[in-house]
């Protein structure tokens, strides 16, 4: 919906008055005089209602501005001295690949009552026996046969873990009204939503197929995310040029005022639409993100993204960021999908090179409803791998041997491959594991006796509600 509106916003002002949205990028972002010049200039042409600007105050930095300019003016505007580049504000990443049939997927749950109780403190471990599948072969210990019959019984994680950490969403809103966020110990506040320039500022979730609310959900949702305790930053964008150069700029920017070095994961779940190999040379946006990745990973935060959706053309990473990924001076985590079984997800890419991504649940996933549903999904795509990678990173961000200061991006994923691996009968890729036996046979006062999956199964049966793509996976 959001980006249908941009599209018709962007429409508008070219038709009725000629007019469209550009980027320009300086030559060297830290030259202040330049870059003040370069502004004066633009207003100048333009006028000061169609020119802004991201300006970083704790880098002194000027990342790009966002300008509304006639099409003969675009050359003008190169010319401007110090200017680097003008690029068309176009969509330049996507969500969603191709879709897979799928009878069971697409199902949406309008109520579901949580019977989860809090976490018993006095205990380092809470075995969750009310999560999905995905969610319990997180914890599932090597070299144990999956169960013949019925779901794995627990989902097991330290309660003292991932207190104090932050996962940055980069997507296009979160449903705060569904029980998933509202149940956190810590449900984003009004004041950890920040907007991007074309999207609405509101603290909704705008994607239709509520793809945001999803993708959180698996990161550190109360009943289906991996990482329970860690807080959720919306960085709330389309995937526009603009969009997401905001997105990664502003995200540094609110780690480092607010000291969260070494305790924050940025999550971007998308990928480019473009396709690129080792010899394309990249357009100047995407090396605007590639080098505010590096500098995140210079104030130790780990940043993962997806690996993408399209094995159907290329088992290997082509898309970015993802493919920066297999550079071993590059310490970005991409994710890829596999199933509840722990088996390759047949719509993943990264299969060409399992070993240097992690590997994580995406195919029938359940995650929280949105884009204002109530209840739970099933949804499939690498976004919601890379959800759950994400939140297994802010999990070891507060392991008790933590990484030390100047390597933490490096240390995590180094770490995260290590403990990864294959679901007996061992011959999958290896899959991310938080050091949990999700195995043992224990009652708990604390758990429920009906899984998500169960519950999802039976408000089907009784409501009769399906998505309007039934039979269709939808992947992101």
């Amino acid at each position: 919906m959001a980006v249908s509106v941009l599209l018709l916003m962007m429409g508008v002002l070219h038709s009725v008055y000629g007019l469209v949205e550009y980027v320009v990028y300086p030559a060297d972002k830290r030259d202040v005089t330049a870059c003040s010049q370069i502004n004066n200039r633009l207003i100048e042409l333009l006028g000061n209602s169609k020119v802004q600007f991201y300006n970083s105050r704790i880098r002194r930095t000027t990342e790009f501005w966002l300008i509304q300019a006639l099409e003969q003016s675009k050359a003008t505007v190169l010319q401007i001295p110090g200017v680097d580049a003008v690029m068309e504000n176009v969509i330049v990443s996507q969500n969603a690949g191709e879709n897979f049939t799928n009878s069971s997927a697409s199902t949406l749950v309008m109520d579901i009552v949580s019977n989860q109780t809090s976490p018993e403190l006095n205990s380092p471990l809470r075995h969750q026996g009310n999560g999905p599948q995905d969610l319990d072969l997180v914890s599932w210990p090597p070299r144990k046969r999956l169960p013949l019959f019925g779901k794995m019984q627990w989902y097991v994680y330290d309660v003292a873990r991932s207190v104090d950490t932050y996962i940055y969403i980069v997507d296009n809103g979160i449903n705060m009204d569904n029980t998933e966020f509202k149940s956190m110990p810590w449900p984003p506040e009004p004041d950890e939503w920040h907007y991007a320039y074309g999207v609405s500022q509101s603290t909704t979730d705008d994607n239709l197929a509520g793809h945001g609310s999803c993708v959180a959900s698996k990161a550190a949702g109360w009943k289906t995310g991996v990482s329970k305790n860690s807080q959720l930053i919306v960085m709330k964008a389309l995937l526009t040029l603009a969009d997401v150069n905001y997105a990664f700029a502003a995200a540094l920017d609110d780690i480092m005022e607010h000291g969260r070095q070494r305790k924050a994961v940025v999550l971007y779940p998308a990928t480019s639409i473009q396709t690129f190999d080792a010899r394309t040379a990249l357009p100047r946006n995407w090396r605007s993100v590639n080098e505010l990745i590096q500098e995140l990973f210079a104030q130790d935060v780990v940043v993962v993204t997806a690996a993408g959706n399209n094995a159907a053309r290329s088992s290997a990473l082509n898309t970015v960021p993802a493919m920066w990924g297999l550079d071993e001076n590059f310490p970005l985590i991409v994710a890829g999908a596999v199933t509840t079984e722990g088996t390759f997800a047949g719509f993943s890419q990264g299969a060409a090179t399992p070993s240097e991504i992690l590997w994580a649940p995406g195919e029938n996933i359940v995650c929280a409803n949105g884009p204002s549903l109530p209840g739970f999904v099933i949804r499939s795509g690498t976004s919601y791998a890379a959800a759950m990678v994400a939140g297994l990173a802010a999990y070891e961000l507060t392991a008790p041997n933590p990484p030390p200061r100047g390597s933490v991006a490096r240390a995590i994923r180094r770490r995260l491959l290590a403990s990864s691996r294959p679901i007996y009968p061992l011959t999958g890729p290896s899959v991310i594991w938080n050091g949990q036996n999700g195995a043992l046979n224990v009652q708990l006062n604390n758990s429920t006796s009906q899984s998500v999956l169960q519950l999802v199964h039976n408000a089907t049966l009784g409501s009769g509600t399906t998505n309007s793509t039934k039979g269709q996976a939808l992947i992101a």
